[in-house]
């Protein structure tokens, strides 16, 4: 491997949604999906991964497009702690010594988020959300797990929208967070938006 070619920390995959068990992954899509054309640009951030994303209403008609994005953070084990951000469209995922951050940049109408853990109950409500085209709500894990967006659009005639998630991560130095203190701050205290 060169030395351009970083190994992926993250897997990034975005889907299409249209309506009950109408929905393709945007890697596959040839054309446009409900009149929307897709452009995918993946990258490498400095410590961590991107996708950047342009949506397209190629139509003279007001169109909407509903994306789900699965962000899995490869280093994810069954010592792993996710934690939704109340504040913002962050993801924090803790292991050991190590951190990991999701973020989305989007200019959608609608943007929700929620963890799915690896195992069937996760399964499960993925499969729902698939099927009803809604997140449903799970704000901290732990074990596997990745971490789901759902992006709601409405485009005007020819009217073109862009977007990039990315996920870094980094190795937690000096005094360890006292996880559970913040995690029960956070969930008691939020923050007014």
């Amino acid at each position: 491997m060169n030395d351009f070619q970083k190994p992926n920390k993250f897997h990034i995959q975005g889907i299409a949604w249209k309506e009950a068990n109408s929905y393709i992954p945007l890697e596959k899509l040839e054309h446009s999906f409900n009149g929307i054309n897709v452009h995918l640009s993946k990258g490498t951030e400095e410590c961590g991964d991107s996708l950047t994303f342009e949506f397209e209403n190629v139509t003279k008609e007001t169109r909407k497009l509903k994306v789900f994005f699965l962000v899995e953070w490869l280093a994810c084990c069954e010592e792993t702690i996710g934690v939704l951000s109340l504040s913002n469209d962050a993801f924090y995922n803790y292991r050991k010594q190590d951190m990991a951050m999701s973020n989305v940049v989007t200019c959608a109408d609608n943007v929700k988020k929620t963890l799915y853990p690896l195992n069937l109950k996760g399964l499960k409500l993925w499969k729902k959300s698939l099927k009803t085209g809604i997140l449903h709500y799970y704000p901290i894990t732990n074990g596997l797990h990745m971490m789901a967006y759902m992006l709601e659009y409405t485009f005007k005639p020819f009217e073109v929208k862009q977007g990039k998630i990315f996920a870094v991560e980094e190795g937690l130095h000096g005094e360890k967070p006292i996880l559970a203190e913040r995690i029960k701050n956070g969930l008691a205290f939020q923050q007014e938006k």
